[in-house]
């Protein structure tokens, strides 16, 4: 396990951060809506190629990528740019340890060159109880027939290609297949774009398929095997939840600080009341919990560990619980200007999306449980 970073990953780590600070300081004066700016600054400098493999162009190098994720997380002040990256991450992860050469050649290039993925997953009657999809898919003489509808997914409304978990008709188990779609694929339509209390830059919404040609070519991986796929892509993600969620506190924490030092009451500031000094311990205590957890969980999982999927599961649950406690003590920290519309607020509202991103609290919990009786058996 790593337990710090090299002088290179350090080096990458500063160097996000301030890309973060300039992407956060030339969001507030943009309209709402995907920061296209951003992702491509992201681009330009190379983000991608820290993990595309180098025979693609890239350096495969997942430390490094996590340096550049902290770095970035500890400055750019909301999460919808963070939550875009991870999910672009998860999409490497999955090409790479799962994609045919042809796959790869395509879709890692369109990564490369800044083109915006999806994943589909949940269904509104299912959310993300994958073995319960509708989403089905029907075998032909040249591939299959692609019907069903996906819901609250990330960068549906301005994705390039997506990945999708649909059902195979013909099968009782092992029926759970993964498909690439350019979106310019006929028979994909968008959906209603969601309209959501906070995370307002991250676009979500629905995607619908009615007879949609799937050439063989386009499954990732072993058709029935989806859902081992799946988990294997989405566990990285659950793990970069909880880094960012620790992270994204750190500008609010450093202000926070300032505040209390400066902030008057009872004829001294307040940084000098136990109460006060509990709340930004607490929040410090918060970030170091869900950072190390979080790193923890990315060495089982580049590792292959027995207890991983259970640890980026835990990573992610203590990162969203950090950050929403957070959150809620610094509206309370700064009384009737923390409730006041502005950063603290809107943090408050951003960070009560990680209950759900990722998969929610329950399913977590379910997920921890499944792999404690695993691990016992």
């Amino acid at each position: 396990m790593l337990f710090d970073l090299t002088a290179e990953q350090l080096d990458i780590r500063n160097k996000y951060s301030s890309i973060g600070k300039e992407i956060a300081d030339a969001k507030r004066a943009e309209p709402e809506g995907f920061d296209f700016d951003g992702w491509n600054l992201l681009r330009d400098e190379g983000i991608w190629r820290l993990i595309v493999p180098a025979d693609a162009n890239g350096a495969s190098d997942w430390w490094s990528f996590t340096a550049a994720l902290e770095g970035l997380s500890s400055s750019i002040r909301t999460p919808e740019l963070l939550l875009s990256v991870i999910a672009q991450a998860g999409m490497v992860r999955g090409l790479v340890r799962h994609g045919s050469p042809s796959q790869k050649a395509h879709y890692l290039e369109a990564i490369l060159r800044g083109d915006v993925s999806a994943t589909g997953i949940a269904e509104p009657t299912t959310g993300t109880d994958v073995r319960s999809i509708s989403t089905s898919l029907t075998e032909t003489a040249d591939g299959y027939l692609l019907n069903g509808s996906k819901f609250n997914i990330a960068h549906a409304p301005i994705m390039d290609f997506a990945l999708l978990v649909c059902r195979l008709n013909d099968r009782e188990s092992s029926n759970i297949a993964l498909v690439l779609l350019d979106r310019d694929t006929p028979g994909l339509t968008s959906g209603r774009v969601d309209d959501k209390l906070g995370n307002r830059n991250l676009p979500t919404g629905e995607l619908h398929f009615r007879d949609v040609h799937v050439p063989h070519s386009s499954v990732l991986g072993v058709p029935g095997r989806g859902l081992s796929t799946l988990i294997d892509i989405i566990s990285l993600g659950r793990l970069y939840y909880g880094l960012v969620a620790a992270n994204l506190i750190t500008p609010y924490l450093d202000d926070a600080m300032r505040y209390a030092a400066t902030r008057d009451s009872f004829k001294s500031t307040i940084d000098s009341h136990q109460y006060v000094q509990k709340r930004l311990v607490d929040m410090r205590i918060g970030l170091a919990r869900s950072r190390w957890v979080a790193y923890g969980a990315l060495s089982q999982l580049l590792n292959g560990h027995a207890e991983a999927l259970m640890t980026c599961s835990i990573a992610k649950l203590v990162g969203a619980e950090d950050l929403i406690a957070s959150a809620t003590s610094l509206v309370k920290l700064y009384g009737s200007l923390g409730y006041h519309n502005g950063s603290v607020a809107e943090l408050m509202k951003n960070a009560l999306g990680f209950a759900s991103v990722g998969g929610t609290e329950e399913m977590h919990r379910k997920n921890i449980f499944n792999q404690m009786q695993r691990l016992a058996a």
